[in-house]
């Protein structure tokens, strides 16, 4: 049985090593069907989208996490988002036709910062990603081993329909295990794994694919988890919008268009205010209550 949109852990039971399984299938469709986006936007994307699933059950957190790319490149924008609860979204922005070299320009020349935004907190955590290697897992690979001391490695396909990924990451040292057997346990679980191919990670269920990777070693598969892409905007964050556009210019906008639309740059969805809307939004401030148009 194959596990679509879902991210599964698993351990080792005689070795301090974890890992954990995404496929993004229904998910990832939605995402991408939001905006035309190119073939190459597609691909960085869709490894972004599988970062951010990975990281969100990797780290602990009650809230939003996030990868967000800025540049001044051909590629401006990359930005995913996932909750605790696995709900997930993305966008892309950029400029004219891309080629890959472009991209790679564009991100070794911008800013990756990982950010995890907790529920009901003021104080946000930010960290910056050093672009490292080809691709963004290698960046994040470098991340967790120079910010966190975590020997990490990570395997991501994306193709027309699915975007797939493999965590492996070694786990804090004990006092039960040498240093030198430690490195030699992490050297020969990633050798088994650099054998796994891409039509393994896109079509094997889990179970399935761990047993052929690790026949001889003894792995605890936990409980799938189930991923969905969701997005977080709705009708009261669109009037918010309208507050930070302020009341002269919203009402000047009103009078040559009649209505105010507010489009969410994640999935499209246009949320239209007329000018009683907007008298009450100006009104109330952040006690603006919506009439349950949400999206």
């Amino acid at each position: 049985m194959k596990n679509h949109d879902s991210i599964q852990n698993f351990i080792f039971e005689s070795l301090p090593i974890r890992g954990e399984i995404v496929h993004l299938n229904a998910s990832f469709q939605q995402i991408m069907d939001q905006h035309q986006y190119p073939p190459l936007i597609r691909r960085w994307l869709g490894e972004a989208l599988v970062l951010v699933a990975l990281l969100s059950t990797l780290i602990k957190f009650n809230g939003k996490l996030a990868i967000q790319f800025q540049g001044k490149g051909k590629l401006k924008l990359l930005l995913v988002q996932c909750t605790n609860a696995l709900e997930l979204r993305g966008l892309a922005q950029w400029e004219g036709e891309l080629t890959e070299a472009e991209i790679l320009a564009s991100l070794q020349q911008g800013t990756i910062v990982i950010t995890i935004d907790p529920e009901n907190a003021k104080q946000r955590y930010q960290g910056i990603v050093a672009w490292q290697g080809q691709t963004l897992s290698e960046s994040i690979e470098g991340y967790f081993q120079t910010s966190e001391q975590l020997p990490t490695r990570i395997w991501v396909v994306v193709d027309e329909t699915s975007a797939s990924g493999f965590l492996l990451q070694r786990m804090p040292e004990t006092e039960l295990r040498r240093e030198s057997s430690l490195d030699h346990d992490w050297e020969h679980i990633n050798y088994l794994t650099s054998t796994l191919t891409e039509h393994e990670l896109t079509n094997l269920d889990h179970r399935t694919l761990l047993h052929r990777l690790y026949v001889e070693e003894d792995v605890r598969l936990f409980e799938a988890k189930s991923v969905a892409f969701k997005c977080s905007c709705s009708e009261q964050r669109g009037a918010r919008a309208i507050l930070t556009l302020g009341k002269q210019e919203a009402e000047e906008e009103l009078l040559g268009k009649g209505k105010l639309v507010v489009k969410c740059e994640f999935c499209n969805y246009e949320y239209i205010y007329d000018s009683v809307d907007v008298a009450t939004i100006f009104h109330n401030g952040d006690n603006y209550s919506s009439s349950g148009q949400i999206h």
